[in-house]
């Protein structure tokens, strides 16, 4: 599609900040799961043998029932993790911010690496923005979250039954279009609005050209898609310094696709945008 193929070309000039958005996904992943890692790795050790009766298990569970509440260390664990959210919260919008200025021409760049000029530039409309879309996003929640608890425990005595598996994937697959379509119609308002071409009329474009920007969402997804089952597979056949250089890798492609969403998405916005 010419919209991925331009979205690569713009994508060649922003590669520090590909850099910088994968030190920092490798940096987020591994702080999580060090603590993941220190919590589980504990809890495992105190699980009872396979071989005891099942009293072992009932005894373990009610052990950890009471760890929950009079553990202080499960809630320095749970402060450490909810600060981790509230920094991914507030750098999340800095991030879109650095890349978006990126898509600004070069002569029109202030001095300094863009991507970080961008944070300073552009971090307060798109925080803004960040926060409106998460509200637009998890507003469905309080619909759909009591329909799931509902279904679930019916789905686990059902095994599987059809019919409510295909509510449940409905529902499911229902917010999952629809948070994307959110993102969609936020994105190409930020284009307009950072770009001073006009927040409505960009999501007016956003919704009469829907479809290209879904092709080059699937593009760009099954493509993701396919270097991580790649990259699985061959961990997972040749294990050992190939398969950790490989781990270790995968969030380099990660944010290679993410900035290359965004690129091939401001084609699709700029070149109707034009034609309008």
């Amino acid at each position: 599609m010419t919209y991925v193929r331009s979205g690569w070309e713009r994508l060649k000039k922003q590669f520090p900040s590909v850099i910088i958005l994968f030190l920092y996904q490798l940096l987020w992943g591994f702080f999580l799961y060090r603590l993941v890692d220190t919590v589980v790795t504990a809890v495992l050790q105190r699980y009872p043998d396979p071989s005891l009766s099942d009293l072992s298990r009932v005894l373990f569970l009610i052990e950890g029932q009471i760890g929950l509440q009079q553990n202080h260390d499960i809630r320095v664990y749970c402060l450490i993790l909810i600060g981790m959210v509230a920094i991914r919260l507030l750098l999340t919008p800095l991030i879109q911010a650095g890349i978006l200025y990126g898509l600004i021409p070069q002569e029109s760049q202030k001095s300094g690496l863009p991507f970080f000029r961008g944070m300073k530039e552009f971090w307060k409309p798109l925080f803004f923005f960040y926060i409106l879309e998460l509200a637009l996003i998890l507003g469905p929640a309080f619909w759909i979250a009591p329909k799931l608890y509902v279904l679930w425990p019916r789905l686990l005595q059902s095994g599987g039954s059809l019919p409510i598996l295909l509510t449940t994937g409905g529902y499911v697959l229902g917010w999952i279009c629809y948070g994307w379509l959110i993102r969609q119609c936020l994105l190409f308002a930020q284009f307009g609005y950072l770009f001073k071409v006009g927040t409505w009329s960009s999501l007016l474009t956003c919704i009469r050209h829907l479809l290209p920007g879904i092709g080059i969402t699937l593009i760009l997804g099954i493509s993701t898609f396919a270097v991580f089952m790649l990259f699985g597979a061959v961990s997972w056949i040749w294990t050992g310094l190939l398969a950790l250089i490989l781990q270790q890798a995968h969030p380099l492609f990660q944010s290679i696709f993410k900035v290359w969403q965004v690129t091939s998405q401001y084609h699709l916005w700029q070149t109707k945008s034009q034609k309008s």
